[in-house]
């Protein structure tokens, strides 16, 4: 017997009869002025993918293929490879290498190993656990997603919190801000840190193409770096204040268990491993080369590094540097690419489009 699925939603089937429509009404309906009959094609087309994106009446990955069929099909271009040039974007190479990288680091418990032992240094004072926290979050962020990072601390940060209702009456105001500090410190800071660095969250991939793409203007990861992190400082530093000092102090003062949890926490996952030692090796130079890249540019002139190309240099790496070498064990295996959100890469790729079309045939 077969099973019932779940029912399609109304706002979807509305969704998904509104994208047509939208489209229809754009590219045959009264001309706009300022612009082309073929930009104006293109802008149905935007409004279809949006329609479609925000109501979710397909799979998001589904959507971004519509300018694949529709671009050709309307006769914006001559042919589909013009159109297929946006999905090869580069920024998508230097977003998949940024995957790689933070899935190493998870592969690995590298990432755990980071943030306990930042929080380890913090001290244990009440304020200064949840600064260390939120610093360790936001330094994370800045190379895993803000979603892997926060889910990653967070069961940390309730340990914490566990720990404390031993101490303190669960129901006592102090404690009640210092959870509730220890979630929003957590929360806030991943999104913080993903400001500092290009790869750190999606939007900053997606200005650096629009500004390649439109205006030729490249920016790289060092530059983005020179704005990006002195203003994740501040704002990190700003939404410490606000919260611990300003809106829900809890003036619980020195914790000393907590430091004995943080260390059992610290020892649990034992000695430094070969896989973890190689992983921050290839992190490492990874970083450095991002970084310094305009550098080693000018002082090798036939060298030609660019973002996108280091990180998939770094990505080459984790795949070919052997962990053991009798098993056949690496860094990271082709198996563990099925964590990697291969589907938000086709949307970007499919955000990509028509932006880029739009400006050319305006």
């Amino acid at each position: 017997m077969m099973r019932s699925s779940s029912p399609f939603p109304l706002s979807k089937k509305i969704a998904l009869g509104l994208g047509p429509l939208f489209f229809l009404l754009l590219w045959l309906g009264p001309d706009i002025g300022g612009i082309s009959p073929a930009a104006q094609g293109v802008l149905g087309v935007a409004a279809w993918m949006l329609a479609w994106w925000i109501g979710e009446a397909v799979a998001l990955p589904v959507t971004a293929m519509l300018p694949l069929v529709l671009f050709p099909g309307l006769g914006i271009y001559d042919k589909m490879e013009q159109v297929t040039f946006s999905y090869a974007n580069p920024i998508i190479f230097l977003f998949l290498g940024g995957f790689m990288l933070a899935l190493a680091l998870e592969k690995w418990h590298l990432h755990r190993r980071i943030a306990l032992n930042i929080v380890r240094l913090t001290g244990t004072h009440a304020d200064g656990i949840i600064f260390g926290f939120m610093l360790a979050t936001a330094l994370l962020s800045m190379w895993i997603s803000n979603t892997a990072t926060t889910v990653m601390m967070l069961p940390i940060g309730g340990s914490i919190i566990q720990l404390l209702h031993k101490e303190e009456t669960a129901q006592s105001p102090g404690m009640k801000n210092f959870a509730l500090v220890m979630m929003l410190g957590i929360a806030y800071a991943a999104s913080i840190g993903g400001i500092a660095t290009l790869i750190g969250t999606p939007p900053n991939s997606v200005l650096a193409s629009v500004l390649l793409n439109q205006y030729g203007y490249e920016i790289g990861f060092a530059q983005w770096m020179l704005l990006g992190l002195p203003y994740s400082l501040l704002l990190l530093g700003l939404g410490y204040t606000l919260l611990v000092k300003v809106i829900y102090p809890n003036r619980l003062g020195q914790l000393a268990d907590s430091l004995h949890l943080i260390k059992a926490e610290i020892k649990k996952l034992g000695v430094l491993r070969r896989g973890e030692k190689l992983t921050l090796s290839v992190f490492g130079l990874t970083a450095f080369l991002w970084i310094f890249r305009d550098t080693l540019n000018w002082l090798w002139p036939g060298l030609v590094l660019s973002d996108p190309l280091i990180a998939m240099l770094g990505s080459l790496l984790l795949f070919a540097i052997p962990v053991h070498w009798p098993s056949g064990k690496f860094i990271l295996q082709w198996e563990d690419t099925q964590r990697l959100p291969w589907a938000f890469c086709f949307c970007l790729a499919g955000g990509f489009a028509w932006p880029m079309e739009w400006k050319k045939r305006a």
